[in-house]
């Protein structure tokens, strides 16, 4: 609806600018000589004969029309205010969002690092347990972990001394998870400290 009154309005402005031009054109050859004599010219009143243009009756339509216009003119100007009104407050409540994201992703890595704090601690822990028991017990230990927890394990071999971490290895029961902790030892796949 709005682009039919946008472009009615366009055909609106182009006639008037065309009815400029024309008028602007019977002046410059002296056929009329003010403006009086364009309204007679236009409703056909001048002496000399019959106008070319409009008659009273389309002269009234053309007026009503014109009202018309203006009128729907300052409604559409009017929802163009709404919806510039509009269009701020969805800024306005996006940089709120944007913000809120911002605030919330900033305590999540403040968060984060306090989980590494909290984990490093308790693998100092376990660290210091497993350094205190005989190598049989810890490799015992080791076997009942699960293999999805193996980067525990890692990590905890790798700060223990390395003659204590090869004894708990080699005390390991099953080859294969022998073989897979120590080719991830030798490619350092290890937490950083």
């Amino acid at each position: 609806m709005k682009k039919l009154l946008l472009t009615l309005l366009l055909i609106i402005g182009m006639s008037l600018s065309f009815a400029a031009i024309g008028l602007v054109m019977l002046f410059a050859l002296n056929v009329v000589e003010d403006l009086e004599e364009v309204r007679s010219l236009f409703t056909g009143s001048m002496p000399g004969g019959e106008s070319q243009f409009l008659k009273e009756e389309e002269l009234t339509k053309v007026q009503d029309a014109l009202l018309l216009l203006q009128q729907q003119k300052g409604e559409i100007e009017r929802d163009i205010q709404q919806l510039e009104i509009e269009q701020k407050t969805i800024r306005d409540e996006n940089q709120t969002l944007l913000d809120t994201v911002a605030v919330r992703q900033e305590r999540s890595m403040v968060g984060s690092e306090d989980i590494v704090k909290v984990r490093e601690e308790r693998l100092s822990q376990l660290v210091t347990l497993y350094g205190a028991m005989r190598p049989a017990d810890a490799a015992a230990i080791f076997d009942e972990i699960p293999e999805e927890e193996n980067q525990m394990i890692l990590d905890i071999l790798t700060r223990l001394q390395p003659r204590l971490a090869a004894r708990i290895l080699n005390g390991l029961n099953d080859e294969q998870r022998k073989a897979k902790l120590s080719q991830e030892l030798l490619q350092g796949k290890t937490a950083a400290r």
